[in-house]
């Protein structure tokens, strides 16, 4: 069995969901700038797990995570892997990168994106542009969870690039029968990007146009006080719940029981909570973003929604709720379920 050292922060459940996956393919070994996640050792011997505890800004602005790279030097020369996955660019990446040219070690560099990485960072200064642009070409393979973090970058390199999205394990359970027909459901965070209170107008809208329209908003932030000051300006208050930070379980139940899902952020990639609506079958409302254009075609799924987006417009899908709710989960069977989106990543890695 080959071997596969992952470079990240193992504290977090997407690097342990990426380490756990391709443990079935490879012999896989984490090597941690903080701790490790306890699920870690469920399924990994301690001898495979090196950490550091390393307080690391993975935003790329400081440079703590570099003293790792003489330990990881080390680690390489003794594992020896045939596969070396960092996960996020501007640190772990250029700290791959760096490795990779010191260490003499001849091995296949993975560099995974995770969003903020290529949106954001490479775009603060030319220092960070020329490090991510460093980290990029040294790789074998990129892989990229969203399209628009596919095209930033294919603008910065011309190495390869795998892209699939950070998907479910499987499509849960749900019924169409048991959707309430007037319930909205929205979870993002309570700020300025997640245009909660444009929700709160729109919403306005259709409780105008159907007086049983509920709608829950879900999660916390800092513009939590004031967007319950205007749910009441609007007169909502009977017609919309604020529920705060919820499990993961409580969460499934509202998207089980939604008709539909509000996420219009002014600015995102590919959003897990939007597969998760989809695969329980909920109708999404969402902004015009690259990719969300990718998994809603407006009125066909789904609604982009524009300022001028009209409620009848919107309550006009109750007619083919049921349609709407097969074929978003079939989307999500197809494009978003994690483990066969690996499966098909270990074949592409067996071609290099």
């Amino acid at each position: 069995m080959k071997k596969y050292l992952i470079i990240g922060d193992c504290e977090s459940p997407h690097t342990i969901k990426w380490a756990k996956e391709l443990s079935r393919y490879f012999e896989v070994y984490l090597v941690s700038s903080k701790g490790i996640s306890p699920e870690a050792k469920d399924f990994l011997p301690d001898e495979r797990i090196f950490t550091f505890n390393l307080k690391i800004a993975e935003s790329g602005t400081n440079v703590k995570f570099l003293r790792m790279l003489i330990p990881l030097i080390r680690i390489l020369r003794k594992i020896k892997p045939d596969y070396l996955n960092a996960h996020y660019i501007t640190s772990y990446g250029v700290l791959a990168a760096l490795s990779k040219k010191l260490s003499g070690r001849q091995f296949v560099l993975i560099q995974t994106a995770w969003g903020t990485d290529i949106l954001v960072t490479p775009f603060r200064n030319k220092f960070y542009k020329s490090i991510t642009r460093f980290a990029l070409n040294a790789a074998n393979l990129i892989t990229s969870d969203s399209v628009a973090v596919t095209k930033i970058v294919g603008d910065l390199t011309s190495t390869p690039t795998t892209t699939f999205p950070f998907g479910l394990q499987e499509i849960p359970e749900a019924s169409c029968e048991i959707k309430d027909p007037n319930l909205f459901f929205s979870n993002r965070t309570l700020n300025e990007n997640s245009n909660i209170d444009r929700v709160l107008h729109f919403f306005s809208k259709l409780r105008d146009a159907n007086k049983d329209a509920r709608l829950v908003i879900a999660n916390v932030g800092p513009l939590k006080s004031e967007l319950i000051k205007l749910s009441e300006e609007l007169g909502m208050q009977e017609s919309v719940d604020f529920v705060g930070f919820i499990s993961p379980d409580q969460q499934n139940d509202y998207y089980r029981k939604s008709r539909f899902y509000f996420s219009i952020l002014s600015s995102d990639a590919l959003s897990v909570s939007l597969i998760e609506a989809m695969s329980f079958g909920c109708i999404p409302l969402v902004s015009d973003l690259p990719d969300n254009r990718d998994w809603v075609t407006d009125g066909i799924n789904g609604i982009i929604m524009k300022e001028d987006t009209r409620a009848d417009t919107i309550l006009a899908f109750q007619g083919d709720a049921q349609k709407i709710f097969i074929s978003n989960r079939q989307l999500v069977a197809e494009r978003a379920i994690f483990p066969k989106a690996i499966e098909d990543f270990c074949q592409t890695l067996s071609t290099l």
